[in-house]
């Protein structure tokens, strides 16, 4: 059906189911027909950066910042969005639902959930609504509504059954849309590679459970009875299982196993394996070593990739989380930080000797740093040393003088070797 505008001239309860690029309902379209967000998570590679990913960003600190004329600061205790940073739910802490909604976004390219307000307006919390459960459409207006249309125990239990939900009730965090209104996943957008992460560990699985691996052929030196194909029979379902892998099977009447295909080494299919979890890491964004690392070479420093993740995969998502919580949830003026900085800083050594190099440079005090390290401040820390390094204290009792001292002269009058008695003279001066 063509669309037609102004949208006001259509009846009110008219809609347009949106596409949702085929994840949004749960199914896939690629390689070897449909496939499942579940299955597509059945793979460790795809389970292991989802889990990856969301557990960072649930981990991070999460606070509430407020707009002044000197720049921000934190949001005052009374603010009514601190308690959603507590506990966004009556189920879910705010970790816990920092996981959800991160893993919402990368496994279907949507994340929803209701926000709930009290009688004077304010928000109380953050109800979650699986994807799955969700039926997108736009309406007379135009409006874009959410209509939950699956009834399942769990959105039982939320109060979400059979609910309409307009564009301006709920928190809906997106990833990269083809028309503004709905996202998609990266899963969705490289459907092949799932696909054939699929059918390479349903192969996996099949050889794992042939005992005998190589598949191949009986070969029987004349014609079978009845009774010798049900011995046939009883053959393969006793040698045929992984658990009995290690027996010597016995061949009677001239029968032979004949091996009709290589295995699993020589037709390199540990190396595809490898690959489809390359291919899935980089659907992601996600550094291989942090999920597989290299069976040759083990990185001496596992910093480096933290922070290629935190660029890369991480801080997109959470500049996405943060600006549609500042539209969405939050007042005019207030703003969600969640710092990331930890991850970006890479080891404890190389952050370090950063600070030192801004304390030496006088760009920073050594409070300013011993802050940044989560240290104490000390007593006279705050004084800027824009010379470079720390001054010597010349006049420090009981330490070591780097400056020229006059001293007691030897009778000829010159001064001693290895001292600094000439007097400020210049070399080659003239001494009384």
């Amino acid at each position: 059906m063509r669309w037609r505008w102004p949208f006001g001239r259509r009846k009110p309860e008219e809609r347009y189911t949106l596409s949702s690029g085929g994840w949004g309902v749960g199914y896939l379209g690629g390689l070897g027909g449909p496939v499942s967000v579940p299955a597509a998570e059945s793979l460790s590679a795809v389970c292991s950066c989802v889990e990856l990913i969301s557990g960072a960003i649930a981990s991070l600190p999460a606070s509430l910042v407020v707009d002044t004329p000197n720049g921000t600061t934190d949001a005052p205790a009374s603010a009514a969005a601190w308690r959603i940073l507590r506990r966004p739910n009556e189920w879910q802490s705010w970790p816990a639902w920092m996981a959800w909604n991160v893993a919402s976004i990368l496994l279907r390219g949507n994340s929803l959930s209701r926000i709930d307000l009290d009688q004077r307006g304010a928000v109380t919390g953050l109800t979650p609504i699986a994807w799955a459960w969700v039926m997108p459409a736009v309406v007379a207006g135009p409006k874009l509504i959410f209509d939950v249309t699956m009834r399942t125990p769990e959105s039982d239990a939320w109060g979400l059954s059979g609910t309409r939900l307009l564009s301006d009730e709920v928190l809906h965090i997106r990833a990269r849309s083809d028309s503004g209104l709905i996202g998609r996943s990266v899963l969705s957008r490289a459907a092949g590679a799932v696909a054939e992460g699929i059918e390479i560990a349903a192969t996996a699985s099949g050889l794992w459970r042939n005992g005998m691996r190589p598949s191949g052929v009986l070969t029987a030196p004349s014609y079978l009875t009845p009774e010798q194909r049900n011995r046939k029979n009883e053959w393969v379902s006793e040698y045929a299982s992984s658990v009995n892998a290690g027996r010597v099977p016995l061949l009677e009447g001239g029968w032979k196993f004949e091996p009709t295909s290589l295995n699993s080494v020589d037709a390199e299919f540990l190396a595809s394996r490898r690959f489809s979890v390359e291919e899935i890491a980089r659907l992601f964004c996600v550094p291989a070593p942090l999920i597989q690392l290299p069976e040759n070479s083990t990185p001496a420093d596992m910093a480096t990739f933290s922070v290629l993740l935190t660029q890369f995969a991480l801080q997109p998502l959470i500049t996405l989380i943060t600006d549609e919580f500042d539209h969405s949830v939050l007042p005019s003026g207030q703003h969600l930080v969640i710092d990331a900085d930890g991850l970006a800083r890479g080891s404890f050594a190389s952050s370090v000797s950063a600070i030192v190099a801004l304390v030496q440079s006088g760009v920073i005090t050594p409070n300013d740093g011993r802050t940044a390290l989560g240290w104490p401040e000390i007593e006279g820390g705050d004084v800027l040393r824009p010379t470079g390094a720390p001054s010597w204290p010349a006049d420090a009792t009981g330490l070591p003088s780097m400056g020229p001292k006059p001293g007691p002269r030897p009778p000829d009058g010159l001064p001693a070797p290895g001292t600094h008695q000439n007097q400020g003279r210049g070399n080659g001066a003239a001494h009384a």
